[in-house]
């Protein structure tokens, strides 16, 4: 086989590997310390008025707010582009119905996201399809 051949084949195949695009910034940046998202919708389900639950990251792979009756924190962090939401622990004081059910749909919402992304002037977290679980704004 002639080397310019050779040469050619080589660089084809090497142009057919699929390379996986790396995010150009970490999408952990949008959770900062300086800057406090409140959810207004987890799961399709909107957050009552007069309800907080709030996200800062206090410190990097952290965060910690408001989750509608208790406060919270836990690890955050990306491994292989994909979003991991460790145990959040946090107070346990007891609320009104509607805020221990909004806290509830928070915590089992919050673990199931694999994605963060920033839309417009709204955080979400997403699943594994990108379909949105907790939206926040500023």
């Amino acid at each position: 086989m002639r080397p310019s051949l050779l040469l050619v084949l080589v660089l084809a195949l090497a142009a057919c590997k699929e390379e996986v695009p790396k995010p150009l910034t970490d999408p952990l940046n949008l959770l900062d310390h300086a800057s406090q998202w409140h959810v207004f919708d987890i799961a399709g389900m909107v957050v009552p008025d007069g309800i907080a639950v709030t996200m800062t990251a206090p410190e990097p792979g952290v965060i910690a707010g408001q989750s509608g009756c208790n406060r919270y924190s836990g690890r955050v962090e990306m491994r292989e582009n994909l979003l991991h939401v460790g145990a959040l622990s946090g107070t346990r004081m007891m609320c009104p119905p509607t805020e221990m059910e909004v806290e509830q749909a928070f915590h089992s919402t919050i673990g199931r996201a694999k994605g963060l992304r920033l839309v417009g002037e709204t955080l979400e977290f997403t699943d594994l399809e990108g379909k949105p679980l907790i939206r926040a704004h500023k």
